[in-house]
């Protein structure tokens, strides 16, 4: 039998050329996939922390707002609000706390307590002071567990707020501190505690005095890292950098907001609660400032401009990389009622 020789196939691999030319193709490829998810992460972290942030401000902004709009519910109008106004740091704001107070209770009554003794008061200094009040209780039913027993005790609390007013002379402005005493046994004593720029009660008193105290929710921004907004002590959201209160007084009583009438606004209109008759307040201006809890990873040392509102004078530097939202809202006091 014949046989045919059948010539062999190649069996020789790829060229040198041939696999450089793969791996650089298969480089190109690799490093473009790598920059695109790389971008993609990037980006999806600036949008989860901006997202946050917004949410933060939004959610902050109504809790705060609710409760302007609440200041002043069946309590004396005059001590609605009060304020400790700074121009290189945040301001603390304290506003009547309407959670404690239940109509049905007591409808109509003007619930605060009263300030017990005849001495006429005064008051120029920061520091604690202890006030023998007819009840710590403001309303006929307790709000507030003081002394960690399970039974509510109080309608004031620990780290809350009291504002403290004449209402006999509001020319005499308010005073606002912070609790940290309460004694709700016979004599029943609040003890507060009055920071600087809220701690004068203005003059002697020409009328007989009615001195209350009415418990408050106080707004604070610490000085940690991250900074911390604090409601009557407690934690309600991290990073955030500044709180700057305004408040328009209608001194002439002509219903429109005139030059000068804001307080707080401008460093030549600061807020000064003792020089404020507080009968006279319409409106109060929320400013919030609130940053990403890290620098924006595609531009970490970013320069950008400080952020400073009403009259912080001081302003927040903007050249950290992180991502700023400025929250401005007006509320109106509705249980302020105009004269």
């Amino acid at each position: 039998m014949l046989t045919r020789n059948r010539p062999l196939r190649r069996s020789a691999g790829f060229t040198l050329i041939e696999l450089m030319v793969s791996l650089a193709a298969m480089f190109i490829i690799v490093g473009y996939l790598m920059g695109t998810f790389t971008f993609q992460h990037q980006t999806y972290v600036v949008v989860d922390q901006v997202s946050e942030a917004q949410q933060n401000t939004r959610a902050i902004a109504a809790l705060l707002e609710r409760d302007v709009r609440n200041a002043g519910y069946m309590v004396p109008p005059a001590g609605a609000t009060c304020g400790i106004d700074n121009d290189d740091s945040p301001d603390i704001f304290f506003v009547s706390d309407a959670d404690a107070i239940r109509p049905i209770d007591e409808l109509g009554a003007v619930l605060a307590g009263q300030k017990l003794g005849t001495s006429q008061f005064s008051r120029t200094g920061t520091g604690s002071v202890v006030f023998t009040v007819n009840d710590v209780v403001i309303d006929g039913e307790a709000t507030y567990d003081t002394d960690g027993n399970g039974s509510s005790d109080s309608d004031f609390q620990i780290n809350g707020g009291a504002i403290l007013v004449d209402t006999a002379n509001l020319d005499r402005g308010v005073l606002c501190g912070t609790v940290t005493g309460i004694s709700a046994t016979l004599p029943q004593q609040l003890t507060v505690n009055f920071s600087p720029g809220a701690e004068t009660l203005a003059g002697l008193a020409s009328n007989a005095e009615q001195i209350v105290l009415i418990p408050a929710h106080v707004y604070s921004v610490t000085s940690d890292n991250p900074p911390e907004l604090h409601r009557n002590g407690q934690l309600l959201a991290k990073d955030v950098e500044d709180l700057q209160m305004a408040w328009f007084f209608d001194t002439d009583l002509d219903g429109q907001t005139d030059a000068a009438e804001y307080r707080g606004e401008s460093a030549s209109n600061s807020y000064d609660s003792e020089a404020q008759n507080g009968n006279e307040l319409r409106e109060v201006r929320v400013n919030l400032v609130l940053r990403t809890r890290d620098d924006d990873p595609r531009n970490p040392n970013a320069t950008g401009t400080g952020q400073g509102t009403e009259n912080r004078v001081t302003a927040i530097p903007g050249d950290d990389g992180r991502r700023r939202r400025i929250h401005t809202g007006t509320v109106r006091v509705r249980n302020v009622p105009a004269s």
